[in-house]
């Protein structure tokens, strides 16, 4: 059973980004952009206990009620959107509920979250008719040069949907002209992000090694493997390959953006805050369809999946429920628990983080901010306490050859040393007496690791990095 080719050939898919964007159109006042700088609260810079990237998509429909509820310290970048690109003339339309967007740049910045504004351009026609306009590319990079600056945000995040093979090279042009802009403004250097089709192989027109090379990171849209016009209903973001599912997963998507050549430093998994919800034939795992799905965001489906009955799927690593209603429903989402499988394969794939569409979307919900802070905040699941009489101990060449070499320790003092993976999986575990050092970690293969050092007192952790040659 595979339904993934659907979205390759289906010429009626849409991303969730565009079909959210045009059915909230209705709810957007526009505010002309204006050549001024405005007034804002600046960046913070903050002491950063995150391990990862995890960036959200804030789009401006999300009531500021619900800003509330944003666990900023778990988030290091958030895009506002939208804004516009007349395909014509690169104009920017104005900016969707302006108020908005002020209260959670303000919002972010105090507390030291990175802002970006999303310029989204939707429709192979128009993504086609604009990139083959010089000119209304260059006006449209001098409209966003302007606007970080006059905004007082700190880059931008590109979503183009899609880009087809015949203007490969023109956006390619340019994201190279756009990226010498920003990282040379002369306000300082800003950042340029770009939102990526879930699987790279099916869209020949983004040359994913150049796109890495010229940008700070690659948002992989990594959902929509099922979507609303899927003739099967099935997993919306499955995690990992399956004989049932078939290959195309959150996955093989990280291998394939590696595998055309993008730097892993550049790589962000994008995941869903929602699932789709379709009429079925039935009620067994990969029925038919007899309609269009509705998308049901988290807070919604997690509620039904308890009045309904979470089912929890062994081949997609996701959940869903199922249900009657004039026929048989059946809803498949994401959760804290498919959530912390998809962080595991970033800390695995050692990518620059993940991110989501959308926040908000969990609204009072803490579960998924919960996974976020245990898989990316600290060094690990592994707690981390520090005083001075620990931290007299230390590391010796943190990127090693071969070994790590702990020296600084109490010889009267008993010590249990033990190494997690970043996921938090210990992997050895020692007691050491006697000596002022102690070598480790000679068996180990490259990655990055977390050690730990307990005597009867204290405990402290440290990040190190095994590299091999």
């Amino acid at each position: 059973m595979n339904a993934f080719c659907l979205l390759f050939v289906g010429i009626s898919y849409m991303s969730m980004h565009r079909l959210e964007h045009e059915a909230h159109r209705a709810e957007a006042v526009y505010t002309p952009i204006e050549a001024r700088v405005r007034g804002h609260v600046p960046l913070v810079m903050r002491s950063d206990n995150m391990i990862k990237d995890y960036y959200g998509y804030c789009p401006y429909w999300i009531d500021t009620v619900y800003y509330n509820y944003f666990q900023m310290e778990l988030l290091t970048h958030c895009a506002y959107f939208s804004v516009d690109i007349d395909p014509a003339t690169g104009n920017l339309s104005g900016i969707p509920n302006l108020s908005r967007f002020e209260n959670i740049r303000d919002k972010a910045h105090s507390q030291g979250v990175i802002v970006h504004m999303t310029v989204t351009l939707f429709g192979n026609s128009s993504v086609t008719a604009f990139l083959n306009n010089g000119a209304a590319r260059q006006n449209a990079i001098a409209a966003m040069s302007a606007l970080v600056v006059n905004y007082g945000v700190e880059g931008v995040n590109i979503d183009f949907e899609f880009v087809t093979s015949s203007v490969r090279d023109s956006f390619s042009l340019f994201m190279y002209d756009l990226s010498q802009e920003m990282w040379n403004h002369p306000n300082g250097r800003k950042d340029v992000y770009i939102a990526a089709p879930a699987v790279p192989e099916w869209y020949p027109g983004y040359d994913v090694a150049h796109l890495a090379d010229r940008s700070d990171g690659l948002f992989i849209m990594a959902y929509g493997f099922h979507y609303s016009g899927s003739t099967v209903a099935g997993p919306v973001s499955p995690c990992v390959p399956s004989s049932f599912w078939g290959q195309y997963c959150c996955a093989r998507s990280i291998g394939s953006y590696i595998a055309y050549g993008a730097d892993t430093a550049k790589l962000l998994l994008g995941v869903p805050y929602y699932g789709y919800d379709w009429p079925t034939e039935t009620g067994d795992i990969g029925s038919n369809t007899t309609g269009s799905g509705t998308a049901r965001i988290y807070y919604y489906a997690y509620q039904d999946a308890i009045t309904y009955g979470r089912i929890w799927d062994d081949y997609s690593l996701t959940p869903w429920y199922r249900y009657t209603s004039g026929g048989w429903h059946q809803c498949w989402y994401d959760d804290s628990a498919s959530l912390d499988v998809k962080l595991c394969l970033v800390l695995d794939s050692l990518i620059q983080g993940a991110g989501c569409w959308a926040l908000g979307y969990d609204r009072s919900y803490d579960h998924l901010w919960n996974v976020i802070r245990r898989r990316f905040w600290g060094p690990s699941e592994v707690s981390e306490y520090r005083d001075i009489a620990v931290n007299a101990i230390h590391i010796l060449c943190p990127i090693s050859l071969s070994s790590w070499n702990i020296e600084g320790l109490d010889p009267q003092k008993c010590y249990v040393i033990k190494i997690y993976t970043l996921a938090g999986r210990l992997i050895e575990e020692v007691s050491h007496r006697g000596a002022t050092s102690k070598r480790l970690g000679q068996d180990l293969s490259t990655g990055v690791y977390v050690i730990t050092i307990h005597d009867a007192a204290e405990t402290a952790a440290y990040k190190a990095v095994k590299v091999l040659r």
